[in-house]
C-alpha cells in the first residue's frame, strides 16, 4: 500500500513543511475552488431553470388570452354567418379585442420570450388573422374551419410555450400537474368548449339538426368530458402533492365541471332532443360562461398557485445557493484555520524539538522537551528525552571512569616508576655479580694451575723419595714450596670461600628483588584489571614483567645451589689443604728426620699425590660451576636489562594511559549532567 504513495513521499520529502502545507492548500484551495464552482453551477442551473420557468409562464397568460378571443371571434362569426345577425357588433368588437390582444403577445414574445424561439410559430398563427377578420371566407363551415386550424396552431404554440420555457419539464409534483393543466387541459378544454359552443349556437341558429352534426355533437361532448375529467385528475393531484392548495383547487374543480355539465345538460336537451326552444344567444352565453369560469379559475387559482410555487422555489433555490455558498466559504474558511493550526502546531512542535536538540549538541544533556501537542511528535519528544537520558547515564559513568581510569593510571605511573627503579638496580647488582663471578673464575684457574703443579711436584716427590738421602735436602726445599704453594691455594680457597658468600648474598638480593619485581607486576595486573579495557594493553606488559620476575627468581634459585655447591667444595678443599700442609709440615719435619724411614716418606707422598688429585678434582668441578654460574650470572643480567626496559615500556605506558584518562576527563567534563 505504502508503493503507491511513493511519488508523494517523495516529493514531500524535499520540501520543508512551509512548501508542504503551500503545496496542499494550494491544491485543497483549487479543489474548492472547482467545488464551490460546481456547487455555484448547478444551484444557478436551478435558477435559471426557474427563471426560464418563470419567463414562460409569463407568456401563457397573453397567449391564453388570444386564444380565449380567438375561439370568441370564432364562436360569434359562425353565429353571424349563420344568420344571426345581431352578432355583428360584437364580431367587431371581438376583432378589436384579439387585434390588442395579438399585439401583446407578440410584444411578449419579441420582448422576455425572445430567447425561446417562437416567432415563426407565433408569425404563421398571427398570419392567418387578418383573413379570417375580414370574414373570409365568408360561408360558415369553412370559416368556421379556419378559424378552428388558427386555434389549433395556437394550442400548439402554447405547449411550444412549455416545452422552450422548460414549463413542461417541472420537476415540482404540484406545480408539475398545474402546469400542465395550463398548457393542455385548460387550452383543451377552453377550445372543446368554443367548439362547442360555436357548433351548438349554429345548429340553434338554423334550427335544425342532421346525421352529421349530431355525431360530431356527441363527440365534441363526450371529447369535453374526457378533458373535463383529466382537468379534475391533475387539480386533484396538485392539492394531494400541495395540501394547501386543495381548497382553492377544489373548489375550481368543481366550479369548472358545473359549468360543463350545464353546456352539455343544455345541448342533449335543447340539440340533441331537438326542442330547439333555447335561442342560440342563450347557448351561447352558457358556453361563454363555462368558458368564463375555466378562465377565470385558471387566472384566479391555476395560475396564481403556480406563480407562487415557481416563486417560492425560486426563492427557495437562491436561499439554497447563498446557503451552500455561505456553508463552502465557512467550511474552507474553517478548514483553512484548522490546515493554519495544524501548521503552526507541527511548526511549533518541531522548533521545540530543534531548541532541545541544540541544547543536546551544545552538549546538556540535562534538557527536558515539553511539547504542548500530543500528538505523534510528543511521542517523539518522549522518546527524545529518554534518548538524554540515557546519554546523561552514559556520560555520567564514563565522567566517573574517567576519573577512576586517571587515577589509576596515576598509581600504575607510580608503581611502574618505583619497579624501573627497582630493575635498574636489579641490573647493577647482577653486573656486579657477574664480575665477581668472573673473578672467581678467574681465580679457581689459578688454584687449578697450582694444584696440577702440586700434584706434578707430588709425584716427582714421590719418585725422588727413594733416592736416598742426597735428594732428601732437595725434598726438603721443595716440600718447603710444596708447604709455600698449599699455604698460598688455601688462601687462595678461603678467598674463593669469600667471593662464593658475597655471591650467595648478592643472589639472596636478586631473589628479593625478583620477589618484589614479581609483586609490583601481580598489582600491575590487578589495576590494569580494574581499568578494564583500557588497562588490557597494560595488563599485558605486567603479566610479561612477572613471567620475567618468576624466571629471575628462578635462576637466582638456581645461582643459589651452584653456589652452595661451590661453597661447599671450597670447604672441603680449604680442609684438604689444612690437611696438605699439615703433612707439609710433617714431610719438611721427616726430612729433617732423612734417617726415618723411606717408606714413611714415600707413603706420605702417595698421599700428597692422592690429596692434590683431589684438589685438582674439586679445582676442576668448581672452575665448571663458576663457568655456570657466570653464564647464568650473565643470563640473569641480560634478563634483568629486558626487564628494565619492559619496565621503561610500562612506566611510559601508563603515563600515555594516565594522559589519555585526564584527556578523556576534560572532553566528558564539558557536557552537563
Amino acid at each position: 500500500m505504502k508503493t503507491i504513495f511513493n511519488p508523494a513521499i517523495l516529493l514531500l520529502n524535499k520540501l520543508r513543511y512551509t512548501s508542504k502545507f503551500l503545496l496542499i492548500c494550494s491544491i485543497a484551495a483549487v479543489a474548492s475552488a472547482v467545488l464551490l464552482a460546481q456547487i455555484y453551477i448547478q444551484a444557478n442551473d436551478q435558477l435559471s431553470f426557474v427563471k426560464r420557468e418563470q419567463a414562460g409562464f409569463g407568456l401563457l397568460e397573453p397567449a391564453m388570452g388570444v386564444l380565449t378571443l380567438m375561439q370568441q371571434h370564432r364562436g360569434m362569426t359562425s353565429g353571424l354567418l349563420g344568420g344571426d345577425a345581431s352578432l355583428a357588433p360584437k364580431v367587431a368588437a371581438k376583432a378589436e379585442a384579439l387585434d390588442a390582444a395579438i399585439a401583446t403577445f407578440d410584444a411578449a414574445v419579441s420582448g422576455p420570450g425572445a430567447d425561446f424561439g417562437l416567432s415563426a410559430a407565433w408569425n404563421q398563427v398571427k398570419g392567418q388573422w387578418p383573413a379570417l377578420k375580414a370574414q373570409k371566407p365568408p360561408e360558415r363551415g369553412p370559416n368556421f374551419a379556419a378559424h378552428t386550424a388558427m386555434v389549433k396552431d395556437m394550442l400548439s404554440l402554447i405547449v411550444d410555450v412549455g416545452s422552450a420555457s422548460s414549463l413542461a419539464f417541472d420537476s415540482d409534483a404540484a406545480s408539475s400537474n398545474l402546469i400542465e393543466v395550463l398548457l393542455h387541459e385548460v387550452p383543451e378544454m377552453s377550445e372543446r368548449l368554443g367548439r362547442l359552443r360555436g357548433f351548438g349556437t349554429g345548429i340553434l341558429a338554423r334550427g335544425e339538426l342532421t346525421l352529421d352534426d349530431e355525431k360530431a355533437l356527441i363527440r365534441q361532448l363526450a371529447q369535453l368530458s374526457v378533458t373535463q375529467a383529466a382537468l379534475a385528475d391533475r387539480l386533484e393531484r396538485a392539492a394531494r402533492y400541495n395540501p394547501g392548495l386543495a381548497q382553492a383547487l377544489g373548489a375550481a374543480s368543481k366550479d369548472i365541471r358545473a359549468g360543463v355539465d350545464a353546456v352539455g345538460e343544455l345541448a342533449q336537451k335543447q340539440i340533441l332532443e331537438q326542442k330547439f326552444e333555447a335561442a342560440p344567444a342563450a347557448f351561447f352565453g352558457v358556453g361563454t360562461k363555462a368558458i368564463g369560469t375555466l378562465l377565470d379559475h385558471t387566472n384566479k387559482s391555476i395560475r396564481p398557485s403556480v406563480t407562487s410555487l415557481l416563486a417560492a422555489r425560486h426563492a427557495e433555490l437562491q436561499n439554497v445557493l447563498w446557503f451552500d455558498i455561505a456553508l463552502s466559504v465557512i467550511a474552507v474558511l474553517v478548514v483553512g484555520y484548522l490546515v493554519g493550526g495544524m501548521y503552526f502546531s507541527i511548526v511549533g512542535s518541531v522548533e521545540e524539538l530543534s531548541i532541545g536538540s541544540k541544547q543536546l549538541a551544545s552538549g546538556d544533556y540535562t534538557v527536558q522537551v515539553e511539547l504542548s501537542a500530543h500528538d505523534e511528535l510528543a511521542e517523539v519528544a518522549d522518546q527524545f528525552n529518554a534518548m538524554s537520558g540515557n546519554l546523561r547515564s552514559i556520560i555520567a559513568q564514563v565522567k566517573r571512569s574517567a576519573e577512576e581510569l586517571s587515577a589509576a593510571g596515576g598509581r600504575m605511573a607510580s608503581a611502574s616508576t618505583e619497579v624501573a627503579d627497582g630493575s635498574e638496580k636489579q641490573s647493577e647488582s647482577a653486573a656486579g655479580m657477574a664480575a665477581a663471578v668472573e673473578e672467581m673464575t678467574v681465580g679457581i684457574d689459578q688454584i687449578s694451575r697450582h694444584a696440577n703443579t702440586a700434584a706434578e711436584q707430588s709425584r716427582s716427590a714421590g719418585e725422588l723419595a727413594g733416592e736416598g738421602g742426597a735428594v732428601v735436602r732437595k725434598s726438603v726445599v721443595e716440600m718447603e714450596r710444596i708447604a709455600e704453594t698449599v699455604n698460598q691455594a688455601a688462601e687462595v680457597i678461603r678467598a674463593l670461600g669469600g667471593q662464593s658468600e658475597r655471591i650467595s648474598t648478592i643472589v639472596n638480593s636478586i631473589s628479593e628483588i625478583a620477589e618484589q619485581t614479581n609483586l609490583l607486576a601481580l598489582n600491575a595486573a590487578i589495576e590494569a584489571a580494574r581499568a578494564g579495557e583500557s588497562g588490557r594493553g597494560f595488563a599485558v606488559v605486567a603479566d610479561e614483567v612477572r613471567k620475567l620476575a618468576e624466571r629471575t627468581a628462578t635462576a637466582t634459585h638456581e645461582i643459589t645451589d651452584m653456589v652452595g655447591a661451590i661453597q661447599e667444595g671450597t670447604h672441603r678443599a680449604v680442609s684438604t689443604m689444612e690437611n696438605g700442609v699439615e703433612r707439609v709440615r710433617q714431610g719438611v719435619e721427616l726430612t729433617t728426620h732423612a734417617g726415618e724411614s723411606m717408606e714413611q716418606i714415600n707413603a706420605s707422598a702417595g698421599s700428597v699425590v692422592e690429596s692434590v688429585s683431589d684438589i685438582s678434582y674439586a679445582l676442576r668441578e668448581q672452575s665448571a660451576a663458576s663457568t655456570d654460574i657466570a653464564r647464568n650470572v650473565e643470563a640473569i643480567a641480560q634478563m634483568c636489562e629486558r626487564n628494565s626496559q619492559a619496565v621503561k615500556e610500562t612506566s611510559t605506558t601508563a603515563l600515555q594511559l594516565e594522559r589519555l584518562a585526564t584527556s578523556l576527563r576534560d572532553e566528558v567534563s564539558r557536557f552537563k549532567v
